[in-house]
């Protein structure tokens, strides 16, 4: 036997009081002399045996009662009894609601089988039972109220996000933790998906740890499938996503499943509608992943939505994926000067302006890139948020104040590009970029380096720019500043042949930063007269200002944060998800933060397209989310790792044609409150009709 409430056992101490309350009363009389009394005397010596005999016995049923009182409020708990009535159960159900939960199952998906499963459970529980209801990324409080309970269950929506089940498990854990109940249980809904068991040993201890004290019942739903494509990465290319220019989108396309698929259709579509012709991959063996590239325009200036998609299959959520992207009419890039030479093509940023803008002169003025020059004495004036990139070509000094503004301006998202020359001053930078504010994620080395033989350019392994090497391989560079890594972090783009350093990216706030290690200008390379030196300008420019959106494309489950306007801080905005038109939007504010304001919004759940329609402004604002990858994967748990949970929980297989009475047959253990009221109501019954027998007239 075990009790509920152990620290109200203390209330035994109070069958002490009916005893001190009967010597009190003995000691209350006195003896006084009284002549009369000797004719009494006789008479009550007669009774007085009988009158001690009826005081034991009031005094021990008294003491009955308090001490049936105290075990009673600390809540007796007998094991191996069952239908007692009166028994109180706590129980928790986790229902998974996992991307993977989403995969279908004739005309039902795995979610809805769960449903069924935790309906079931529910009707297997007692009246009056507190139940703890949770998806795996969001849980009730526990209620007594089994209708709303159920009407909870019915609300729990697919998501596309990773599910931690450890995670839920240790809530769920909690919840029943603060519950006084003679049965305790905990039911997991899940389909047993290989990748949210993640570390199994880990996730085997805990369920065996929380088995000690609570009843733990694996239900598992669905079958095993055998295939599953699905779109794993979709990458725009990095140039400047400009109105009607065309750009490439490269997708790859992962065969999750064990059989080979063949005659596979990829198909791109911008805001809905259909772009080009599919691109066909004629097999993808289990296991392969094959690349498609697709090419699209976007149709005007402001956000656009470009998806790719396949065709459906039993795992929906990873057969389509969207990016969203901002087309600029116009894209302002300050270009500063540190050697302006005595005629124009001496100046450092000559070939610059011109890569930046390779149209003749008189189309300029429309071309969507549009470089402005200053000199370094000129930055003071110069308001750095009115442009989209900053290029420092063969600066010497970094201005003190301008670096401060340059920092805020990189952190708010802006982009910065070094390029070295012969004026540059290493200690400049080193101790202002790269000690005070941490701009520079590496530092120039004092001396120059000037190799023996001219050097090229090679791509990195990751090729982020996406640089043809070829073209590269005809690029002479004769000089060099040496880079030496320093605390921050950052990816190599470009390495000489030598495997040194020549151009490193890395981010800073939400801005990123490339630092290219040699000269803009013919001094140091060939590089700007050769073919390469266009596309890598471009490149480096559509990285940054792709850098910009990437805020707006996040993971489902990850919380979106995007800056916006400072004017904009305090006005309401109200998020729709873009495939569903009738739902209803969420509602959020727009935060003030450093300089801009601040988007933020934690409820993606789903994949695919949002909008954001922000109070005053005229064009709403599109972001979009992606599926987790780690879904994708189809494997469940085998029948040994499923023997192994069993060794310490209860595993149930639901399908359609599963007992639904079966819940909670096996539960044992009741409270023995219900019978000892009983036994305390006849011990008062007993005590009241004694106490008025025995004091009759005797």
């Amino acid at each position: 036997m075990n009790f509920l409430n152990q620290a109200l056992l203390w209330g035994l101490a109070a069958v002490s009081l009916p005893v001190v309350i009967h010597l009190l009363n003995r000691r209350r009389f006195r003896k006084v002399p009284w002549a009369a009394m000797r004719f009494l005397k006789v008479s009550v010596e007669q009774n007085q045996r009988r009158m001690k005999l009826e005081d034991w016995i009031l005094l021990l049923v008294r003491c009955a009662m308090i001490a049936l009182l105290a075990f009673l409020m600390a809540r007796p708990v007998m094991e191996g009894l069952s239908g007692v009535p009166g028994s109180k159960v706590a129980a928790a159900i986790i229902v998974d609601n996992s991307a993977s939960m989403g995969t279908r199952e004739n005309e039902s998906t795995r979610l809805a089988r769960a449903q069924e499963a935790a309906h079931a459970i529910l009707s297997g529980l007692p009246g009056g039972t507190s139940v703890a209801l949770a998806g795996a990324f969001h849980a009730h409080e526990a209620s007594n109220d089994l209708a709303l309970v159920a009407s909870r269950i019915d609300e729990i929506s697919q998501t596309d996000r990773h599910a931690d089940l450890q995670q839920s498990l240790e809530v769920a854990a909690r919840s029943l933790k603060g519950q006084a109940a003679s049965v305790k249980e905990l039911y997991l809904v899940t389909d047993a998906h290989a990748p949210e068991w993640g570390n199994f040993a880990a996730l085997e201890a805990r369920l065996r740890d929380i088995a000690m004290g609570v009843k733990v019942h694996l239900v598992t739903v669905g079958a095993p499938i055998r295939s599953n494509l699905a779109i794993s990465s979709l990458r725009p290319a990095a140039t400047l996503p400009s109105v009607n220019q065309p750009f490439r989108v490269d997708v790859d396309v992962t065969n999750h499943g064990s059989v080979s698929m063949s005659a596979v259709p990829v198909k791109l579509l911008v805001d809905g509608q259909v772009e080009g012709e599919p691109w066909i991959i004629n097999e993808l063996k289990p296991g392969g992943s094959q690349s498609a590239t697709l090419y699209a325009s976007l149709p005007s200036p402001g956000y656009h939505r470009v998806t790719v998609m396949l065709e459906g299959d039993e795992m929906p959520f990873d057969d389509r994926r969207t990016v969203v992207m901002n087309a600029r009419e116009e894209v302002s890039v300050l270009l500063v000067d540190g050697d302006p030479g005595q005629e124009a093509r001496d100046s450092e940023t000559f070939f610059l302006r011109h890569a930046l803008a390779p149209v003749p002169e008189e189309e300029q003025a429309d071309y969507p890139v549009q470089p402005s020059i200053v000199s370094v004495s000129d930055l003071g004036g110069e308001n750095l948020d009115q442009h989209h990139a900053v290029v420092l070509a063969n600066v010497a000094d970094v201005p003190l104040g301008f670096a401060d503004r340059l920092a805020s301006y990189v952190e708010a998202g802006g982009g910065l590009i070094i390029f070295a020359g012969g004026n540059l001053r290493p200690e400049s930078y080193n101790t202002l970029l790269h000690r005070k504010h941490g701009l520079l994620p590496i530092t120039f080395s004092p001396d120059r380096v000037v190799p023996a033989e001219p050097r090229r350019a090679v791509p990195t392994e990751t090729n982020p720019l996406e640089l043809d090497g070829d073209l590269l391989a005809g690029v002479v560079f004769r000089d060099a500043l040496g880079l030496e890594a320093g605390d921050g972090e950052y990816r190599p783009a470009l390495r000489y042949d030598d495997g040194e350093l020549a151009l490193v990216e890395s981010e800073y706030g939400r801005g990123k930063v490339f630092v290219f290690n040699s000269s803009a200008d013919l001094e140091w390379n060939d590089f700007a007269i050769r073919p390469a030196f266009v596309p890598f300008v471009n490149r480096l420019l559509g990285r940054i200002i792709q850098n910009r959106e990437n805020g707006l494309n996040v993971e489902a489950g990850q919380t979106l944060r995007h800056r916006a306007s400072a004017a904009l801080a305090g006005r309401p905005a109200t998020v729709y998800e873009m495939r569903d038109p009738e739902a209803l939007g969420y509602l959020t504010t727009l935060s003030e933060g450093e300089g801009s304001s601040v988007l933020e919004f934690d409820r993606a759940d789903r994949a695919g397209a949002y909008q954001v329609a922000i109070e005053g402004e005229a064009e709403p604002v599109l972001f979009s989310v992606r599926p987790s990858e780690r879904e994708s994967n189809p494997e469940v748990l085998g029948s040994q790792q499923l023997e192994r949970l069993g060794a310490s929980v209860e595993l149930f297989r639901w399908d359609s044609d599963s007992n639904q009475g079966s819940f909670g047959k096996e539960r044992k253990g009741a409270e023995l409150w219900w019978p000892l009221l009983l036994v305390v109501i006849v011990f008062a019954g007993i005590e009241i009709v004694l106490a008025q027998w025995f004091s009759r007239s005797k």
